[in-house]
């Protein structure tokens, strides 16, 4: 079994300085944020990486579902229709699952050419009223052994966008396997 990257982030309901401009999404066209290479270690170029929040689930579901559906940060974000007939995120929770979302989304890198990776969501609820967030980005596009960053960018994107605009501070807990390591 491929081992997977793991990065732990806390979201603190902090004050944040810097305002909030649109980013470039696009690793390898000049971008920030693309130093988290992954080399091939899901059978492709992918990248996971965790959150936790001491915002409960149903708002952290919200804030994901306002950002995704105006097309993210970049406006290049599509929601997935899901199995159980929605769009972006299904409520788990009359199901007694360990996880009260789950979620999907698309992301189109702009430029030529185009690629499209995508993303996987679930959003678990912590003991303490909180929320842990598994974010998991996958090159779409087979043979994609190097992805410039790209997978690791699809995902702090959405987590800076939503912690951003909300006021709160992102926090690196490290990583815990091979996917999107830091440099």
């Amino acid at each position: 079994m491929a081992a997977h990257c793991v990065v732990f982030l806390t979201l603190l309901a902090l004050p944040c300085a810097a305002s909030f401009t649109e980013p470039c999404g696009t690793c390898g066209k000049g971008c920030s944020q693309c130093e988290n290479v992954d080399e091939g270690s899901c059978g492709n170029a992918c990248c996971k990486v965790f959150v936790q929040t001491g915002l409960n689930t149903s708002l952290v579901v919200e804030l994901l579902n306002t950002s995704l559906a105006k097309g993210g940060p970049d406006g290049h974000y599509t929601q997935s229709f899901l199995v159980e007939g929605v769009k972006g995120f299904a409520d788990l929770r009359p199901y007694k699952q360990k996880v009260d979302f789950i979620g999907q989304a698309t992301h189109m890198t702009s430029g030529a050419p185009h690629y499209n990776d995508t993303i996987d969501i679930t959003v678990t609820p912590t003991a303490k009223g909180g929320a842990y967030i598994s974010l998991f980005s996958i090159s779409q596009i087979g043979g994609a052994f190097g992805d410039q960053g790209q997978n690791y960018k699809n995902l702090i994107m959405i987590i800076r966008d939503v912690s951003l605009r909300n006021h709160m501070f992102i926090e690196n807990k490290g990583h815990v396997d091979r996917s999107c390591p830091a440099p």
